[in-house]
This record gives structure tokens, C-alpha cells and sequence, in this order.
């Protein structure tokens, strides 16, 4: 998104330290800003709950915010980089003020579509209808911050953006603390899910303050999947392939039965959800460098070409591309391997402050390494999709997909030793086709960008001659 580009560079230009600290702290924000939301609350609710709520019970409201969390990136898998690439087309043709109107289509089609069926799970639960329902709500408010964080990635006011999470979270914390102390487990629920939807409220707040709103609704976005069917396979078998682990682990015989509908794996979901927090620093930083630095080489090699330069200039811009990645992805491993490295020493003590036993130690660390891989494998494949290259990514996200499940499934028969082996493995020969495919795209990337271009067909002239294209 160029926008967002646009302003971290205006940010980043600043002299001071004040600009810096303000590009990382909305880099941050925009990139997982919804997940830091969800870690810190809870958090919050686990510190607050120990004497008050059983294990079981914090389980179960820890298993309802997964869940919720889990259905909303699977069902906005399809639609999301299908809208994303919608939003990007437009922002470059400077209709912006359809980015409002589109919202509202994607998020009502999302939640007609998909709403009812995850409306009918959570409705088969034993737990109080207040609970149900404010699980549904969780899901629905998920979906619109999903879909509203793609069109505010092109905001210019970043405080708006800012503003709502912050106003979520101060909203959370108090509501999660007096609710619960009246109503127990479902009142810090309650809490919870009030914060996050006090954050959608003032997301789409921000959207109507930044582009207006005109219209009640722009379906125009829905012709993309025709015109990009792989953008849909991409997002679904992606989110698809994250959550499938977790779903073979609640199966398996080491899951436990919370509700009806509810199944969870202790030895397996709080390391993993740990691990991931781990790669953090890979993704904001990855993204402040690719959106300021790398996005000013890519821009210059297709202005070059607009502009019919020879192919000395090119080559120079495709080598000026290549050398900003080599930099910046040695400088994302750097740091990244810092933060996992750290991790790693001091998983022993990541798991007595979490208050979880030992036995947990293998799958935490196993996790760490490969939420490292995992990081990888989602930046080569943003660059893949920068370059546009979506057949490649395609087959990377459904490699990663099969792969995962496959050996998942051998990690369970293993047994504990095992654990966690599944998604490493899984990443890893993920991240080497991923590597494959860019370096093969970028030593050819004049070949791929040119062979790519509808050229017209050759007609003949009244005197039978061909005519120039």
C-alpha cells in the first residue's frame, strides 16, 4: 500500500527521535496491532483471574477468544487480499472516497456469508446465551478489523488509527476488571469483547473521518475475484494452513473436551501462542523498511519502464532492487534472530511467568523456531505478491497448508517428543520453494515483467503490410 509508504517516509525523514519512535509505534499498530490488543488483555485477565477462576474456566474463555479469532481469518482469508488488491488499484487512481462504501460491502457480505454458520457453532454451546453471544460478537468484530485495517493502511492521519486502539484498550481493561468481579468468567468476557468492539467503532470512525462517506455500500471490489481467482486461493489456504495444527492437536487424543463444541490442547495452544509473540519485531520491522526503502527501488524500476528507458537503466534499477532486499532481509534476520534467540535462552523463565509446568518447555521452543521459519515464509511470499507473481505464491501458501497437516498429523502419532516438529518442518521447506521462486523471479524479472504485458496483435494494413504496433 503506497500510502501508508508515503507517510512512514514523511516520518522517517524527521531529524529527531520523537519521528522514529512515532514510524515503529504505527508500523506496529497497522501491522498487528489487533494481536498486541488481544495479548495484552489477555494477559490482563490472567493476572487478575488467578484467584477468582479455575483453570478450566480461564481455559475456556481463552478458547473462545481463539476460536472466535480463528473463524474470522479463515472466512476473511478469501476476500482479503482479493479487497487488498482492490484498495491498492484505487488508491493509485485516487478514488478514495469509495474506500468507505467498500468496506461496508465486504464486511456485510463477509458477515451474511460465513455469520450464519459460525452463529450455529457457537449457538451449540452449553454456556449461558450472554456468553454465546458475545463469542459470535467477537468473531463479527474481528471480520470488520480485518477488513478495516486494509483501507486505513492508506490513511495519512495515523493518530486516528492510533487513537482506536488505544481507546479499546483502555475501554478493556476496567470493563474486563468490574464485569468479572460481578459476573465471573463471562463478565471478563464480556469486558473483552466490549474493548474490541469499541476499537471497530472507532476504526470505522477513523475510515469516515479520512475518506468521507458518499454511498452506502461499493460492490465494484467483487469483480477482482474474477480477475484474480489465485488472490482468493492465496488468502484462504494461508489462513487455512496457520490455524489446521491447531485443529489436529484439539482433535487428537491430547485434546480435552471445555464444551460440546469446544476442544482444546494445553501442552500445545498457550506455547505456540507464545512463540508467536516472538515475531513481532520480524513483522514490524520487515514492514517499515519494505514499505519505505525497498518500495523507493521497486517504484523507480516500473517508472523506468513507463518512461522507455534502455535496458542499461533497467538492469541497474533490477540490481538496485536485489540490493535493497539482500539489505534489508539480512537486516530483519538480524534482529529477528536476536528477539528468537533471546527467547529460546530464556524459555524456563517464559514459562514460570505464563505459570505453566515444564513439560511445556520442548513445545515452546520448537515453537519459537518455527514461528521464526513461519516469519520467513511470510515475507518472501509479500514479495512474491509485490512482483505480483501470483502463481508462485499460490503454490507456496498451498504447500505450507499440506505440508502442516501432514506433518502434524505424524508429530501426534510421535508423541510428545515430536511436538511442534509439524510446523517447523512445514515452514522450512516452505521458506526454500519461497526463496527458490524470488531468486528465480528477480535473476529474470525483465523476462517476467515484459512476457507478462498484453501486447496487441499485428494487423495488416489496406497495401497488405503489417502495421506497426
Amino acid at each position: 500500500m503506497a500510502g501508508i509508504g508515503f507517510k512512514l517516509q514523511k516520518l522517517l525523514s524527521g531529524d529527531d527521535y520523537t519521528s522514529a519512535v512515532k514510524a515503529f509505534g504505527f508500523s506496529t499498530l497497522i501491522t498487528a496491532g489487533p494481536f498486541l490488543l488481544t495479548i495484552i488483555l489477555v494477559v490482563f485477565v490472567q493476572t487478575i483471574t488467578r484467584e477468582t477462576l479455575t483453570d478450566r474456566s480461564m481455559a475456556y474463555m481463552q478458547s473462545l477468544i481463539t476460536y472466535a479469532f480463528a473463524f474470522s481469518l479463515m472466512t476473511v482469508g478469501p476476500s482479503y487480499l482479493v479487497l487488498t488488491r482492490y484498495t491498492a488499484d484505487e488508491f493509485y487512481r485516487g478514488h478514495v472516497t469509495s474506500f468507505t462504501a467498500s468496506f461496508f460491502s465486504a464486511y456485510s457480505i463477509n458477515l451474511l456469508v460465513w455469520g450464519p454458520l459460525v452463529f450455529w457453532f457457537f449457538s451449540g454451546l452449553t454456556a449461558d446465551w450472554s456468553i454465546k453471544l458475545n463469542a459470535f460478537l467477537l468473531f463479527a468484530i474481528a471480520v470488520g478489523m480485518w477488513l478495516s485495517m486494509i483501507f486505513l493502511s492508506a490513511a495519512q492521519n495515523y493518530w486516528l488509527v492510533s487513537r482506536a486502539f488505544l481507546i479499546g484498550l483502555a475501554v478493556s481493561l476496567p470493563a474486563s476488571y468490574f464485569l468479572g468481579r460481578a459476573q465471573g468468567m463471562g463478565g471478563y468476557f464480556a469486558g473483552f469483547v466490549a474493548g474490541q468492539a469499541v476499537v471497530l467503532l472507532n476504526l470505522i470512525g477513523a475510515l469516515i473521518r479520512e475518506f468521507g462517506y458518499w454511498e452506502p455500500r461499493d460492490h465494484n471490489w467483487l469483480g477482482y475475484f474474477r480477475l484474480y481467482p489465485r488472490l482468493a486461493g492465496i488468502g484462504l489456504l494461508y489462513n487455512v494452513g496457520i490455524w489446521v495444527d491447531k485443529f489436529l492437536f484439539w482433535a487428537s487424543a491430547e485434546g480435552d473436551w471445555l464444551d460440546a463444541r469446544l476442544r482444546y490442547c494445553s501442552i500445545y495452544d498457550t506455547p505456540m501462542f507464545l512463540a508467536y509473540m516472538s515475531i513481532l519485531p520480524a513483522l514490524v520491522y520487515f514492514f517499515l523498511l519494505v514499505e519505505t526503502d525497498f518500495f523507493g527501488k521497486y517504484h523507480d524500476y516500473y517508472v523506468a519502464i513507463s518512461r522507455q528507458e534502455g535496458y542499461s537503466v533497467l538492469e541497474r534499477r533490477r540490481q538496485s532492487i536485489i540490493g535493497s532486499l539482500r539489505l534489508n532481509l539480512t537486516r530483519v534476520l538480524l534482529v529477528q534472530g536476536l528477539f528468537s534467540g533471546a527467547a529460546l535462552l530464556t524459555a524456563p523463565w517464559i514459562l514460570q511467568a505464563a505459570g505453566l509446568p515444564i513439560i511445556h518447555l520442548s513445545v515452546l521452543r520448537l515453537g519459537i523456531y518455527s514461528a521464526f521459519l513461519q516469519a520467513g515464509t511470510m515475507i518472501i511470499m509479500n514479495i512474491l505478491l509485490y512482483f505480483d507473481h501470483q502463481p508462485e505464491a499460490l503454490k507456496v501458501t498451498g504447500l505450507f497448508c499440506l505440508l502442516n497437516a501432514l506433518f502434524t498429523e505424524a508429530s501426534i502419532r510421535l508423541g510428545l517428543v515430536a511436538y511442534g516438529y509439524g510446523v517447523g518442518l512445514a515452514c522450512l521447506f516452505t521458506l526454500a520453494l519461497g526463496l527458490y521462486y524470488l531468486n528465480e523471479r528477480l535473476r529474470l524479472l525483465h523476462y517476467w515483467t515484459f512476457t507478462r504485458q498484453a501486447f496487441p496483435e499485428p494487423t495488416l494494413s489496406d497495401e497488405g503490410e503489417l502495421e506497426p504496433l
